[in-house]
């Protein structure tokens, strides 16, 4: 019995984290409330919800994009065991979290309100990494995923959670400049991917 939660395969991971995916970018709208106002005050009633709508729109991005990182990974992850499916659990309840903070962040926007919010997403971005680290470490990934694409890929993965504990360290100075610190994601990614090709070029 216990052998038999490892094997071939990954479709039962894939086809539960993409489900738990479609309901996480079902709920992060649904903190939305259409203002009990006069139509009057309805366009300051949605200008009010300004933060809310930037924590809805970096939360979506936050969740495609991972959504789409978690696809590629197990595109080259093709054997599991009992540990592995257990990691993927942890970071399936990491994202399954995400839509509290989000709107926390959203109504609050304060300090602590981003402290929590970037503290789940650092949970993410280092939860898929344990996964994708463990896979590789255990050989249950393509023959052709080398040991030094393996590290690469782990130090790409763990990009975007560095740039959200830089972000928790600027929120305790100025919140306001911390919310652009995930910014730094793109061109970070940018190097890691010029470096990456450089590399295997050579």
């Amino acid at each position: 019995m216990i052998d038999s939660l490892g094997g071939e395969g990954t479709d039962r991971m894939e086809g539960l984290s993409d489900g738990l995916f479609a309901i996480v970018l079902t709920l992060l709208v649904l903190q939305f409330e259409v203002p009990d106002v006069s139509a009057g005050e309805l366009p300051g009633a949605i200008a009010d919800q300004e933060t809310l709508l930037f924590s809805y729109l970096l939360s979506y991005l936050v969740v495609g994009v991972y959504w789409i990182v978690h696809h590629n990974l197990f595109r080259n992850i093709v054997d599991h065991d009992r540990i592995l499916l257990w990691l993927n659990l942890l970071f399936l309840l990491s994202i399954s979290f995400l839509p509290y903070p989000t709107e926390i962040m959203g109504l609050y926007g304060t300090q602590f309100a981003w402290v929590l919010y970037a503290t789940n997403i650092i949970l993410v971005g280092t939860f898929l990494t344990f996964v994708w680290s463990y896979a590789a470490r255990s050989g249950f990934v393509a023959d052709e995923i080398d040991d030094w694409t393996a590290r690469l890929v782990t130090v790409r993965g763990l990009i975007a959670p560095a740039v959200f504990v830089l972000s928790v360290g600027v929120a305790l100075v100025d919140l306001s400049l911390a919310f652009f610190v995930p910014i730094l994601i793109a061109p970070l990614q940018w190097l890691w991917v010029r470096y990456y090709r450089v590399n295997r070029s050579d």
